[in-house]
């Protein structure tokens, strides 16, 4: 990490990687302050997206799947995300189809789609939640529990989220012979290379007179709505072994109410960017780093917002430093790291800059899951002083947008495969610009927190 003063002395312009005080920048004149600046990642996001599904096709209503139905959902995803679900098993206490708790990837590792009849990779789940039952037949399975004359069914003695098999021991200490998987439920999958769309057809394919054989006869297989979750694997739904975590799997497994579930999951969805190192200036003229409405100015930005590397940008400002700026610097390493990297949800950078009334900050960091998006301050900067020379400090997130540098085409964030290092089409506007909120409405607040405060 590092600034670069051009107020120093000419020993200090050539050494060039010293911090401000360091290079005799006017520390000792008496309105200078020191400001530590602090940019965090503050996303929330676990998952890029997620969805319910509860209607049939050719359906009207929500409702469970009988025989020949089938549920249909579409989304778009990025080489590497995982496909979730959860699906009741309508005939258990609290069985649920679904897959792996990290889900099932939806690109191969040669980066083709993944496509065709996916039901070998779906498995049969016990959430814990309930002490099973013969399917169909005990007094608190699905078909039966609205009626139960004594509530819902015992608490399971072991409590952890498991894989039913296919000889479950039931409370009775029985064990019972579940049909193949593959004869209730198909679950397949297509790709439209175009829009990067997956589809998901998930068919209840079991027959009501052969499927389901109990002590009390042949029973009807129904497979209930549930959720979807598209991500990077973080065991959105569940973890093997653990016990369920009552955001409504439980609800969603027992009685196949996905409502809870859903709820749950859809305020955690959204692109989760890493950070790129950030440059900086500190400057008392106008757009050192860009200027609105105009095409880049080839010094270095296009690299930063396409790859998140500033060091073009950076030695740009070394060897030829724009009009009014004071001092640069690049920074690299999160606060609680040992080694440069970029920044991750719950991280942040900080760096002390010193500046002097009339003095602003701009500076640039990539939305890493962009083509060549980034964020930053507009071409003026944030003013450091009020009209009374007052240092200003607190939260100045408002004061930071998101750009577009307008070199390449712009694609879905974190699902179009151009982004970050590969060269893609250039952008049919060649403009750097704000992105507009019907481009992408994600709050910047829920990416990125400016804070200043006076440095000792």
């Amino acid at each position: 990490m590092s600034i670069r003063s051009f107020r120093g002395s000419a020993a200090c312009a050539a050494l060039g990687l010293l911090t401000l005080s360091a290079c005799g920048s006017g520390d000792d004149d008496a309105s200078a302050r020191r400001f530590l600046v602090r940019i965090e990642n503050v996303a929330p996001f676990q998952n890029l997206k997620s969805g319910r599904f509860d209607t049939r096709v050719s359906g009207t209503s929500p409702g469970p799947l009988a025989p020949g139905d089938t549920y249909e959902f579409s989304f778009t995803a990025g080489l590497n995300h995982r496909l979730s679900f959860a699906s009741m098993f309508g005939a258990s206490n609290d069985w649920f189809f679904g897959t792996e708790p990290r889900g099932l990837p939806l690109y191969s590792t040669d980066g083709q789609p993944v496509t065709g009849d996916i039901t070998s990779q779906v498995i049969l789940w016990d959430a814990g939640t309930e002490l099973d039952e013969e399917p169909a037949v005990g007094a608190h399975t699905g078909p039966k529990q609205a009626t139960a004359t004594d509530g819902p069914g015992t608490k399971d003695s072991n409590s952890k989220v498991r894989r039913v098999g296919t000889r479950p021991v039931l409370s009775t200490g029985q064990t019972f012979n579940l049909p193949p998987l593959a004869s209730m439920i198909r679950v397949q999958l297509s790709h439209d290379a175009a829009t990067h769309r997956f589809t998901v057809r998930l068919s209840n394919v079991s027959d009501d007179g052969v499927t389901l054989s109990t002590s009390e006869g042949i029973m009807p297989v129904r497979i209930a709505p549930g959720v979807w979750v598209v991500g990077a694997g973080n065991e959105p739904l569940f973890s093997e072994g653990q016990p369920d975590r009552g955001q409504g799997l439980e609800a969603l497994a027992e009685t196949g109410d996905a409502t809870a579930l859903h709820t749950w999951l859809t305020p955690l969805n959204g692109v989760a960017t890493p950070l790129s190192p950030v440059i900086i200036a500190v400057h008392n003229a106008s757009a050192p780093l860009f200027t609105e409405g105009a095409p880049d100015r080839g010094l270095g930005l296009e690299a930063l917002a396409e790859t998140g590397d500033p060091s073009q940008l950076a030695n740009a400002f070394v060897s030829k430093p724009p009009t009014g700026v004071s001092a640069s610097g690049t920074f690299n390493t999160p606060v609680d790291a040992s080694a440069p990297g970029p920044l991750l949800p719950g991280h942040a950078y900080e760096f002390t800059v010193t500046a002097r009334p009339a003095d602003r900050l701009s500076f640039a960091t990539m939305f890493g899951q962009s083509n060549d998006w980034f964020f930053g301050t507009d071409e003026q900067g944030i003013a450091l002083f009020d009209k009374d020379n007052t240092p200003v400090t607190g939260d100045l997130t408002s004061k930071v947008y998101l750009w577009d540098v307008g070199t390449e085409l712009d694609e879905e964030p974190a699902v179009g495969p151009h982004q970050g290092a590969p060269t893609w089409t250039v952008d049919t506007d060649r403009t750097v610009r704000r992105v507009p909120a019907s481009r992408y409405g994600t709050p910047l607040s829920q990416h990125l927190r400016l804070t200043l405060t006076e440095a000792n």
